[in-house]
């Protein structure tokens, strides 16, 4: 029912990769789906050189403005002699129906010594239990449930998914989950002009909640990941 409808994109930094990324340097770094490059212009700005693979010709110029180069084309077909350092799926494979043969091709464009960083939404987050719960299975223009994925993961089943392309885990790091189902709300109100994708990352309120309430949500999420993790990052390396 959803096929003919806008699909409302606002933009996101995955500030649980980043933390996972810390201060490292000159590396070369591919970001594949990278959307307007909102979370790989901070990787880049540390001095790393970022490649972007987007098929979105809307979203490839303003990501050109923000990260080196960015190459428009299928994510699924790209291929490249290239090597890179760090390559990153940042809530990008539950879009696809076969997450595990994608990971295992782009492993082989990983130098010696790479690692793969995953950020993916974690459908046991207690919003999704509590709707299952009481009957309740919607899809959402954004969220775990949002309209366009097509795969679903919790932390186990993640974990396994890696574990199949041959990769293992040697890092791992969460976003919290506690206020991020009103965050449909929070885009009505402050979605800006003609959605501005922009409109929530730039608004006092939101920047008023980095530095009050995130804090205290991410000490509480490291209690119970699987239940009040939003999303789960993981680095792992070729096993």
């Amino acid at each position: 029912m959803y096929e003919n409808a806008a699909y409302p994109y606002f933009e996101d930094v995955n500030w649980g990769l980043l933390r996972l990324w810390g201060a490292r340097s000159d590396r070369d770094v591919l970001d594949v789906g990278c959307g307007f490059a909102t979370t790989s212009q901070y990787i880049q700005k540390l001095g790393n050189r970022v490649v972007g693979v987007e098929s979105s010709a809307d979203a490839v110029r303003v990501a050109r403005t923000r990260i080196g180069e960015v190459l428009e084309g299928d994510l699924q077909q790209f291929t490249t002699d290239r090597k890179f350092d760090a390559i990153i799926f940042a809530d990008v494979l539950e879009h696809l129906p076969w997450p595990i043969g994608v990971l295992q091709r782009y492993t082989t464009m990983l130098k010696n010594g790479g690692s793969v960083i995953v950020s993916l939404p974690n459908v046991g987050l207690w919003s999704v239990r509590l709707g299952l719960l009481l009957g309740r299975f919607h899809y959402d223009d954004t969220g775990v449930l949002d309209r366009t994925h097509l795969r679903f993961f919790t932390r186990r089943s993640a974990m396994e998914m890696l574990e199949a392309a041959k990769l293992r885990v040697v890092r791992r790091a969460y976003n919290p989950g506690l206020a991020r189902p009103f965050v449909p709300i929070a885009k009505k109100i402050l979605g800006g002009k003609e959605g501005d994708p922009g409109a929530i990352l730039e608004s006092k309120p939101y920047q008023l909640y980095l530095k009050t309430a995130y804090p205290i949500e991410r000490t509480v999420t490291r209690l119970w990941p699987g239940m009040l993790a939003f999303q789960m990052i993981f680095e792992a390396v070729r096993a």
